[in-house]
């Protein structure tokens, strides 16, 4: 398969490791990611990114379990190799290990992963994009939204070892041969996902509508984080029963109405603890603008979701 030029040097590399939610904001290149966390993180995450201006490739382990949100910046495309043994759901579709998911130009991605979520992602600017649509013998016809598909495992095995090849050569120099491999490997990798996903069925209309319904009432969470609401408020004003709300939400997020809401306000809290919002503001304070009314629960609540107390969050 014809593959493309390699792009002009330099190459950046860069290897990071991973403590707080707001550093997953660049971890998968090309993606804008706005991360929580649903349970306390019990070793670093990492990631390894290489990045050049016709390619990207990322490699990368989230020992975590987290609540994601991103959006595709500047035309770019995407795809993810899901390495497990920690599974996803991306957009209401399971990603299990051995799955992998193109996102195409101008879509947004939506879900969370379990701890010990490895992946793979390679991500293209949208000329190439269009390069690996016409290999694909689809031209405009491509992928219009986020699509998963099960690879066979041997499929699998040979897209690992042909990017570990590549991750190897540029570790070793980002030499023109190195990029050269780099290049085909990416566009074959893209070419190929093109091919398998566009015929695929889309995922069912219960799934995506569970997924639509979760997404609304998180919106709405976020929206009311300053006011002391709870889950019988949210179902009112969505117009949903209780238990429909719950099996929307055990389904895309694996956690209760009640739980995610609570998660959604500690991460907004450690945020501002962080960046010192309101650093004339006592941390109780902080604490009631977030919606919290119950303090002694809210700090061991914190101290379980992030291994430390607010006072030491806002001291470091």
């Amino acid at each position: 398969m014809a593959s493309l030029p390699p792009p002009a040097l330099p190459l950046r590399h860069s290897r990071r490791v991973i403590t707080e939610p707001d550093q997953f904001g660049d971890a998968v290149s090309g993606i804008e990611l706005s991360v929580d966390f649903q349970r306390r993180q019990e070793r670093a995450s990492h990631v390894e990114q290489f990045q050049s201006p016709a390619w990207a490739l990322d490699f990368g382990e989230a020992n975590v379990r987290t609540r994601v949100r991103g959006v595709l910046r500047g035309g770019w495309g995407s795809l993810c190799l899901a390495l497990g043994p920690g599974e996803a759901i991306w957009n209401g579709q399971a990603a299990a290990p051995g799955t992998i998911a193109l996102l195409p130009p101008n879509d947004e991605i939506d879900g969370r992963t379990a701890a010990n979520y490895a992946w793979l992602t390679a991500a293209v600017p949208p000329e190439v994009w269009s390069r690996c649509l016409a290999l694909a013998g689809l031209r405009d016809d491509g992928p219009d939204r986020l699509t998963v598909c099960q690879l066979p495992e041997p499929a699998v095995a040979q897209l690992k070892l042909r990017f570990q090849k590549s991750r190897a050569l540029l570790k070793a120099a980002a030499t023109p041969s190195a990029m050269d491999h780099v290049a085909e490997a990416v566009t074959d990798a893209f070419a190929t996902a093109c091919e398998l996903t566009a015929g695929l069925t889309p995922a069912s209309n219960s799934m995506r509508n569970r997924a639509r319904l979760a997404r609304r009432a998180e919106a709405w969470m976020r929206d009311h984080l300053a006011d002391p609401v709870q889950v019988p408020d949210l179902c009112l004003a969505l117009h949903v029963s209780r238990r429909e709300l719950e099996y929307a939400f055990r389904s895309v997020y694996d956690q209760s109405p009640r739980d995610h809401l609570e998660t959604l306000r500690l991460n907004a809290i450690r945020r501002a603890l962080q960046h010192g919002d309101g650093h004339h503001d006592t941390i109780i304070a902080i604490a009631y603008a977030h919606g919290v009314r119950h303090l002694g629960r809210f700090s061991a609540s914190y101290r379980m979701l992030f291994g430390e107390k607010p006072s030491e969050t806002r001291r470091r």
